[in-house]
């Protein structure tokens, strides 16, 4: 097992966990009298993080068959894995301080997306060049 292959079985677990871990409070708001919705960003952090945790555990496939050096995929292991925490993090955040749409609000968590955004690209470049070179 390379280096690349743990980066991102552990970083998938790990965020797979964590959109797991916001279910609890997400359950818990939702069995409040009345039934009240669920805060937009907590639902999109539970359900960002567990996508973007499968889909770094999915990327394990894509890094192995790559013909890239292995610092070019242990970069793209860690962007992508990077990409996932920015993106948690901005829609926690989002949640916490009880943001209604990052957008028009103008939210202060706009630099992590973009980060995250940047970071997950950039990672999926380069597993597609390996991955392409390799065919």
């Amino acid at each position: 097992m390379t280096a690349t292959d743990k980066i991102l079985i552990v970083g998938g677990l790990l965020t797979l966990t964590y959109g797991a871990l916001l279910g609890y409070p997400l359950v818990a708001l939702r069995q409040r009298a009345g039934n009240p919705p669920a805060p937009r960003y907590l639902n999109v952090a539970h359900v960002g993080a567990i996508l973007q945790g499968a889909l770094v555990l999915g990327l394990v496939w894509a890094a192995r068959l790559s013909d890239l050096s292995s610092g070019w995929n242990i970069t793209a292991a860690w962007l992508v894995v990077a990409s996932g925490v920015l993106v948690a993090a901005k829609d926690t955040i989002n949640w916490l301080t009880g943001v209604e749409d990052e957008f028009t609000e103008k939210a202060r968590t706009a630099p992590l997306g973009v980060a995250g955004a940047v970071a997950l690209t950039v990672g999926l470049i380069i597993f597609i060049v390996g991955d392409l070179a390799a065919l």
